[in-house]
């Protein structure tokens, strides 16, 4: 298929048709267009960029005078790739105009497209002025502080080109194939309107980056707000790609383990340089048995890490007989006084007692003035003068030696294969887990799960083409879930050396009553 200057596209005849045997074959399409609308896609070495350069293609074709914005981080790249695969895509009798200086293609159709990068100093400027039908930015986890906020400024300036021109034929064509009129149209004038399309092209990175917060279905932002607002996410990994020679595959498949679950699987959490990696293992799903168990067979233990505007998060931790570590609950909290945040753990604390109650060293400073002399921020947690006595809440410094603590949480996490897991029972477990919070289990761990996930070394160089890092580590991770997590880890948690006598009325109880009534009834055998 060929871009035309009368607003059609051309087809080239069939000359030959050979087989070539069976093959897994992909079809994602909707209604009468054959295509499909990714508001993102996630993929990698899959030729994303040519998929939608080929789209950018169809609009400009299909709707004349239609117009769009190709973008990318680093102008370098953004003319070298994507410029260049667009170009190689784009007949050249199909545009009237081109002018790299400027960035500016336009088509005989009167169609237009502009290509920006996100080094200008003036982009936003340029953004805010712009009326466009679509966009599709490129490499998108790139820069992802300034690519959330150029993503954001474009879709609020689509679908705002109202002189783009629907065919007849295109209407004509949707009203046969799906029975109801074209659904496009300007709110105010009535005429009919190309499809809007925001598009992405990104491979994978953290749990905290904005792409997977948005789109991907496992996010919890996701499912709570973007995927009523038409968020959609493919993913396709580079096994998949029947285009892409064997030596490529292998090259990729020779790099560090998480470059290859990154880049060549297509699964997220996997950062270049990552510190720790959570086992499927160690992944629970909340339950109020699993807590009955937690409350009457180990000790309990708390650790904050506070933040005034930043997120305060506090971790609740058991250890049982065996040594196992469960992060059991989690407060995640920003932008709240310290009353607040002393209500609120002390209503999620209730009916606990704990061995342990610890918090960032740093709110132990005596910096503030309060009452004539100096006051910490552990003060105001501890004060029952002006504030409820029934909250009040101890904390001890943690243990903040982060490098010394990195390796212990990695053994904890390595699965033991001679280690007997201890919810199901089986050999090969790892010795720290994680209760995630899951609807029947609201208070489970989120944050501190995709945080810990997350954290990564800093990269200060590359040597025969894998990744060399520092001990250092990144500061532009969000950490407020995980200093909590080594702080518990630091303070070396004391294990239940007996069990406490379970509630009879709880589950626990009663497992244990039928425990000795089948004892009793093998005895009378």
């Amino acid at each position: 298929m060929g871009a035309t200057d009368h607003g059609r596209s051309s087809f080239d005849a069939i000359t030959s048709i050979e087989a070539v045997g069976e093959h897994v074959f992909y079809d994602l399409h909707v209604p009468v267009w054959n295509n499909y609308l990714a508001h993102g896609i996630v993929n990698h070495n899959s030729g994303k960029t040519h998929a939608f350069c080929l789209k950018a293609l169809w609009l400009s074709d299909v709707f004349p005078k239609n117009r769009g914005v190709i973008f990318r981080s680093v102008a370098k790249e953004l003319r070298a790739t994507t410029m260049a695969t667009f170009y190689k895509l784009c007949p050249q009798r199909a545009y009237a105009k081109r002018n790299d200086q400027e960035g500016l293609l336009t088509f005989k159709n009167g169609s237009e497209v502009l290509f920006l990068h996100l080094e200008n100093p003036d982009i936003q400027g340029i953004i805010r002025g712009l009326e466009i039908n679509w966009f599709f930015g490129d490499q998108a986890e790139e820069d992802p502080e300034h690519m959330e906020t150029i993503f954001d400024l474009l879709l609020g300036r689509i679908p705002r080109w109202d002189v783009a021109e629907v065919p007849t034929w295109v209407m004509a064509q949707h009203t046969l194939g799906t029975g109801q009129p074209w659904p496009y149209m300007n709110p105010r004038t009535q005429k009919p309107m190309p499809p809007a399309y925001a598009m992405l092209a990104c491979n994978p990175d953290t749990e905290l980056h904005w792409i997977y917060r948005r789109f991907h279905p496992e996010s919890a932002d996701h499912q709570r707000v973007y995927r009523a607002q038409g968020y959609r996410l493919f993913e396709i990994h580079t096994a998949e790609n029947i285009y892409l020679p064997e030596a490529n595959k292998q090259a990729l498949l020779g790099h560090d383990d998480a470059f290859v679950q990154r880049n060549y699987y297509v699964k997220w959490g996997y950062a270049e340089g990552t510190i720790h990696e959570i086992p499927a293992l160690a992944i629970l799903d909340g339950s109020l048995e699993l807590l009955d168990y937690f409350q009457h067979a180990c000790t309990l233990h708390r650790f904050l890490d506070h933040g005034d505007t930043s997120p305060t998060c506090c971790l609740w931790l058991a250890v049982d007989r065996d040594g196992n570590l469960f992060w059991y609950r989690e407060y995640y909290q920003p932008n709240a006084l310290i009353s607040t945040h002393r209500a609120n753990i002390t209503a999620l604390s209730e009916g606990e007692r704990y061995d342990q109650s610890q918090a960032d060293p740093s709110i132990f400073y005596k910096e503030m003035q309060k009452r004539g002399g100096r006051w910490s921020i552990s003060d105001e947690y501890l004060d029952v003068v002006e504030l409820p006595r029934t909250t009040a809440i101890a904390w001890t410094a943690a243990d903040n030696n982060e490098l010394g603590t990195r390796n212990r949480i990695n053994e904890y996490l390595r699965v033991d294969p001679e280690r007997i897991h201890p919810v199901t029972k089986t050999r090969g477990s790892p010795q720290m887990f994680f209760v995630k919070a899951n609807p029947g289990y609201p208070q489970g761990c989120f944050h501190c799960i995709a945080q810990t996930r997350s954290q990564k070394r800093v990269k200060i160089g590359t040597d025969l083409g894998k990744g060399v890092f520092s001990d250092e580590r990144d500061p532009n991770i969000t950490d407020h879930a995980y200093d909590p997590l080594r702080y518990g880890v630091a303070s070396r948690p004391t294990r239940m050396r007996v069990s406490r006598k379970p509630d009879p009325g709880s589950f626990f109880g009663q497992q244990q009553r039928l425990a000795t009534w089948q004892r009793s009834q093998m005895g009378r055998r």
